[in-house]
């Protein structure tokens, strides 16, 4: 506090003058320090800290990929061009709008890379559409 102001909060001591004066001045300082460090936590709790930091705060990147994206291209870096037969193109396009029946509006993109994941997690199907195509030869 400032010289001269009176501590509102200050007790009275029987003679009826204040504590302050009373009071060693590392103990005023002690006091102003632990109502520094209470405004401190009320504004931590207030304003938490920036996600990265290793305070148990929320982390965008534990959020499900669409969530935490700003664009549908976020995160992915790689291109596949990919030329395919019109039979494929049409099925391809049925599966897009089968998966956007089941979640509503999507990405197509994002319907496209989730029918060539699955596809990896499913070779033997794969397998047995190449030798359709005559790889078994």
């Amino acid at each position: 506090m400032k010289t001269g102001a009176s501590d509102p909060f200050a007790q009275d001591d029987q003679d009826g003058q204040s504590n302050d004066s009373d009071e060693p001045a590392s103990h005023t300082e002690q006091s102003d320090q632990a109502k520094n460090d209470e405004v401190e936590q009320v504004n931590k709790e207030e304003n938490p800290t920036p996600s990265g930091s290793n305070t148990g705060q929320f982390d965008r990147s534990d959020l499900p990929y669409t969530l935490r994206r700003d664009t549908v291209k976020d995160e992915r870096d790689s291109v596949h061009q990919l030329f395919v037969l019109d039979e494929t193109d049409d099925k391809a396009r049925d599966a897009e709008r089968d998966l956007e029946d089941r979640f509503g509006d999507m990405y197509r993109l994002d319907a496209r890379e989730a029918i060539y994941l699955a596809g990896m997690q499913n070779l033997d199907d794969a397998e047995s559409i190449l030798r359709e195509w005559g790889y078994d030869f």
